[in-house]
């Protein structure tokens, strides 16, 4: 009676593969990735090829343009790069508007630069932005620091 028993009590083996850590692990590797494919993708460094140098004549060599840089301050006026001294208020954006759509037709090389402070009401900085780019300023950007380590 024993014999019989024991084989009665005893197990089958199970011959399939358990897929649930397998799937955990590809989940949580999907995971990594995704964290880390923006990351990779901004520190890409390119090998650019290399074009000889061409002498300038006096003639021909241009003049770096001096670009023309607006600030707009913490407290919301505007300074210019031309008159560093005279601070323009909010009502005197339109003229200012005029100016530079003026020297941007004038001198079309020119790049019109805005530096907003840190303080600065966003949308003001947005506002100038906005403003030159629908009247025909091609040549604008907006300034940027980078952070420091």
């Amino acid at each position: 009676m024993r014999g019989r028993f024991r084989s009665a009590s005893r197990k089958r083996l199970m011959s399939e593969i358990n897929v649930v850590p397998y799937i955990d692990v590809t989940l949580i590797l999907l995971i990594i990735f995704m964290i880390t494919a923006p990351i990779v993708q901004q520190a890409v460094t390119v090998d650019l090829p290399q074009t000889p140098r061409i002498k300038a004549d006096a003639a021909t060599a241009t003049q770096p343009v001096e670009p023309f840089v607006i600030t707009v301050m913490a407290n919301g006026l505007y300074k210019t790069s031309q008159n560093p001294d005279v601070v323009l208020a909010p009502q005197d954006l339109t003229g200012l508007v005029a100016e530079v759509v003026a020297r941007s037709q004038l001198k079309p090389e020119q790049p019109f630069y805005i530096q907003g402070d840190r303080q600065a009401p966003y949308g003001k900085v947005v506002n100038l932005f906005v403003l030159l780019k629908s009247n025909g300023v091609d040549k604008v950007s907006l300034m940027t620091e980078p952070e420091e380590n």
